[in-house]
């Protein structure tokens, strides 16, 4: 059992409105649970080594690290945005999905954590051009499964 899942349904529960109620409907119908694998795994040494000089992967910019490791790679690479459990909770989180396997290189070269030992729940996959249209009119990486779902609910026929 997922507690980031149910962690979203016990939060779901506490809401009052009913935007917020539809909100986490929505994100628990799409809410997938995901496994990390190692860097290594689907890059090779040259690759790791250009990604931790071209991306820098930074402490606190996981939206960031993963929008640029997409940009680096965009015919391989997806960001995706969900959650992470820590072990004494669940954050917001971005991390990316090369082929069927998830990477976080936030975790495995900012932090050094062994990104393997943590639970994920991967809410929205996007491609390069995606994200950078979402941060053209944010002005900002990250929070793009928002901003698009806003976007959906004020005009549905998007």
């Amino acid at each position: 059992m997922s507690v980031i899942l149910e962690e979203l349904r016990t939060r779901k529960q506490l809401s009052l409105n009913p935007k917020q109620q539809q909100w986490f409907d929505d994100l628990l119908d799409i809410a997938k649970v995901v496994e990390i694998v190692r860097l290594a795994d689907v890059f090779n040494d040259r690759e790791i080594e250009q990604i931790q000089r071209v991306v820098r992967p930074e402490v606190k910019g996981c939206y960031r690290n993963s929008h640029l490791l997409t940009l680096l790679f965009p015919d391989r690479v997806q960001y995706v945005e969900g959650r992470t459990y820590t072990g004494f909770f669940s954050i917001d989180h971005a991390f990316n999905r090369i082929g069927d396997k998830y990477v976080d290189v936030t975790f495995e070269l900012a932090l050094n954590y062994d990104p393997t030992q943590y639970e994920y729940v991967a809410f929205g996959e996007y491609p390069a051009d995606v994200i950078q249209s979402v941060r053209e009119e944010t002005g900002y990486c990250g929070e793009v499964y928002r901003h698009l779902y806003i976007k959906k609910m004020r005009n549905p026929r998007t």
